[in-house]
């Protein structure tokens, strides 16, 4: 149960860090790697951030599936990982959108 909780924490806190931070990430990975414009960087991020979210979500509902956390605490999980996520989508998707133009 731990090493689960610990993937579920570990990809929300994960999936937070590159949406918020996605542009300065991208202007790093264009200094570091290949020079092509940060925006696909940035797009590609933002997909890795939406879907370590929604993997978060999934790895939640299958433990409690496999009945290691209650009906109370999967809501709570549910509650937690869609405010977080939403928010933090909205504003990448945000910064995406505002980069591509």
């Amino acid at each position: 149960m731990r090493k689960a909780n610990a993937i579920i924490f570990g990809s929300l806190i994960l999936a937070t860090i590159l949406g918020v931070f996605g542009q300065g990430i991208a202007y790093f990975l264009n200094e570091i790697f290949a020079k092509i414009h940060p925006v696909y960087y940035l797009t590609i991020l933002t997909i890795i951030s939406l879907f370590l979210y929604l993997s978060s979500f999934l790895g939640a509902y299958l433990q409690y599936k496999k009945l290691r956390i209650g009906k109370d605490k999967l809501g709570l999980y549910f509650s937690g990982i869609s405010c977080i996520g939403l928010l933090t989508s909205w504003w990448s998707i945000f910064v995406l959108a505002m980069w591509w133009g």
